[in-house]
């Protein structure tokens, strides 16, 4: 089992950091379409502005933060994927990856040196990934390697030093290998183009094709397909649009200058304006799909968050955050959408129906506005209209697939999640679910992000398992954690409180039940006047905080509690290293009238010692016990115990009580408070006050 993990983990690892990187280098592509978007925006009166504002200076703002931005893309991706990479390697090589990566970059094109093309550029996205996840991997098995030789780990005192020098080998030997293989490669092939060998071999395939319909449908189907696998393909083979569809309108603008009409029906404006719609895939399409047919509430807010910048063909947002990148049931209309419209746009043009394109567009340019200025008829914008209403169409039943999918792939996840919590527990070892490392991470961070705005919207709920006195009468109930994932369904509660403490919010959970038990309580004593404890398990860190007695005297002033006593449930193993400190605040909150139950109590060695400082009010029998009463080493501990309750006065409530038989032993050796569920499972409020109408006048 623990093989087929692994082979599975090293297989998506370089696919997972590349969808990471990409992910990461979001801001800077949002960035830098917004620069040209507002650089290139075709609206004379405003571009008027732009260019005459300091002389061309607010033009020139606009042009740096593009090219540090989306046109420097290959650059930000070598580093967003070796960082990747780096984290999901997990290793304390981390801050190597990069530095490898671009090395390796430049080593393989000859150095910055004498270099005639922008490198970082956006066209170069496809050599610098490919490099980028090459190097490291390579990088990685050198390490793997290396660390073999323990004696090398220590050459000398200083560990920054050795962990520089583990790397030595490794790093040389990689910058050696790209350097001879860029050498070579510009020796044998003698075409200084082939460096940048992604555009390159499909300037190859498209020589033979040519820029007609075969050519578009392929040009779309490639550069989406390469946008499925984490490469921004349309980037890619921007050479291919640049040598094969953009002289299509200075073709059309030549002889409408000489008085005849425009024949070329293919070009980049063309594709940017009638097939692009909102960016790769038709992005405008998938995010009216999205508010039409998405039922998840974050599919909706992606969709609302991502509208704006879709309407100026950037669609990154929606693309990444949906995703359709790495998304099986998102390929077909990904790549279908934008060939249809190919199509439907060919057809209208060569039937007449819209004029053909005759004028140059930014591909930022917003919809409508840009089929309009296109064509230089409204029959353009028409035209996108149509296109709009067909990929939607397209979309929805997709849409509906994907999100159908995405429920059962992250339902399954949180199950195995909530599993290994069970079998972490049974070991005493809890797996740190937030850790890169942890297979199944992404969906326990999701689950954790969910959980603390789940909190903060106040969507947690505490159910209430009674406890009754052994005459039928009721003690009490103890206030237990629920949540229901809107995806996932119920959540056991130990996967709640290490979702929490892992990721930095147990207190501020804890102080949310404890009030949300207050709010609770308040209900309670409307319907039940008689005295009632109502028990809250306590977070040990909470008692270390020094604020702690504060913040909950704070949230106590504010409600009211009539005959209701609010007991705190502690753990005895979890009060382990208890210090005087946290002695003290205990007895700083009984003065409160709050009283304190110690949890899991008889099987561990420090019991005696903390009802011999007399800080607990009631303790409650550790559940292995009640379950083995007919074991009579388990029946002389219970006997034990309720002899020291009588001489020290403190209240014993057994847990897990399921039979009539277990009550009877416990009754036999002097227990009379039971909770389990021979009395009734843990129940939402309304149930448990209904509960209590109904035994207030026994």
């Amino acid at each position: 089992m623990k093989m087929k993990k692994s082979i599975k983990l090293q297989s998506s690892l370089y696919g997972l950091a590349i969808k990471q990187g990409l992910s990461l280098a979001i801001p800077f592509l949002l960035i830098g379409s917004f620069a040209l978007l507002l650089n290139t925006f075709p609206w004379q009166a405003y571009q008027n502005v732009v260019h005459g504002v300091l002389g061309g200076k607010l033009s020139e703002f606009f042009t740096v933060i593009y090219n540090i931005t989306l046109g420097s893309l290959a650059l930000i991706l070598i580093f967003t994927i070796s960082i990747s990479i780096g984290k999901l390697v997990g290793k304390e090589d981390l801050n190597f990856y990069p530095a490898i990566a671009i090395c390796s970059y430049l080593a393989f094109l000859g150095g910055l040196q004498n270099q005639t093309e922008h490198i970082f550029g956006a066209e170069w996205v496809f050599t610098a990934m490919f490099i980028t996840v090459l190097s490291c991997a390579m990088f990685r098995q050198g390490m793997k390697f290396y660390n073999k030789f323990e004696k090398l780990h220590t050459i000398g005192a200083d560990y920054i030093f050795n962990q520089a020098m583990r790397s030595l080998l490794p790093t040389v030997g990689i910058i050696i290998l790209f350097t001879i293989l860029g050498i070579g490669l510009r020796a044998v092939m003698g075409d200084g183009n082939i460096m940048n060998f992604g555009s390159y071999l499909f300037l190859m395939l498209f020589e033979k094709i040519g820029g007609n319909i075969l050519g578009v449908i392929l040009y779309i189907f490639f550069s989406h397909l390469l946008w499925f696998f984490g490469i921004h393909g349309t980037n890619t083979l921007d050479a291919v649009a640049k040598r094969f569809f953009e002289q299509g309108i200075d073709v059309n603008q030549a002889l409408i200058a000489s008085g005849s009409q425009p024949t070329e029906i293919y070009s980049k404006t063309f594709l940017d304006v009638f097939v692009f719609i909102g960016g790769c895939g038709t992005a405008l399409c998938l995010i009216i799909a999205l508010f039409v047919a998405a039922k998840k509430n974050h599919n909706k807010r992606l969709a609302q968050f991502s509208c704006v910048p879709v309407l100026f063909n950037i669609s990154e947002i929606v693309v990444f955050g949906f995703p359709v990148i790495f998304n099986p049931v998102m390929i077909v209309p990904f790549i279908l959408t934008p060939i249809v419209m190919a199509i439907t746009s060919s057809i209208a043009m060569a039937v007449g129906l819209v004029p053909l394109v005759t004028n140059s567009v930014e591909w930022t340019s917003p919809v409508i506005l840009s089929g309009y200025t296109a064509t230089g008829s409204v029959a353009g914008s028409l035209l996108q209209l149509f296109n709009i209403i067909i990929g939607v169409f397209i979309y929805i039943p997709f849409v509906k697939r994907s999100e159908m999918k995405q429920t059962e792939d992250f339902t399954q996840e949180v199950l195995k999640i909530q599993k290994d919590m069970q079998t972490g527990e049974e070991k005493g070892r809890i797996p740190s679910f937030l850790a890169n490392t942890y297979e199944y991470n992404y969906a326990a961070k999701t689950l954790a992000v969910d959980l603390n705005n789940a909190m903060k919207r106040r969507h947690l709920e505490l159910f209430y398992q009674v406890q009754v006195h052994r005459d039928g009468s009721v003690y009490g109930g103890e206030a237990l954690l629920r949540w229901k994932h809107p995806v996932a369904g119920y959540i056991s509660p130990p996967l709640l409180i290490s979702l929490a403490a892992q990721s930095g919010f147990l207190n501020a959970l804890g102080y949310y039940i404890i009030e949300e038990a207050c709010r609770n309580i308040e209900e309670i004593q409307k319907v039940y006047n008689k005295p009632i404890h109502i028990s809250v398990n306590l977070s040990p860190y909470q008692l270390e905080e020094e604020d702690f007695v504060d913040q909950v005297r704070e949230i106590l002033d504010k409600y009211s509690f009539g005959n209701v006593i609010l007991v705190f449930e502690l753990t005895e193993r979890a009060l382990f290293s208890t210090t005087d400190a946290i002695i003290n605040r205990i007895e700083q909150l009984r003065k409160m009238g709050i009283q304190i139950s110690m949890d899991d109590f008889g099987m561990g060695h420090s019991s005696l010692t903390y009802l011999q400082q007399n800080v607990f009010d009631e303790v409650k029998l550790d559940g292995s016990l009640v379950k083995q009463l007919m074991n009579k080493r388990s029946e002389n501990i219970v006997l034990g115990i309720m002899q020291l309750a009588e001489s020290l006065h403190f209240e014993v409530v057994a847990e897990f009580v399921e039979t009539e038989e277990q009550r009877d032993v416990l009754a036999r050796l002097g227990c009379n408070i039971y909770q389990g569920y021979l009395y009734g499972k843990a129940e939402q409020l309304d149930l448990f006050v209904k509960y209590l109408k109904g035994n207030r006048d026994e």
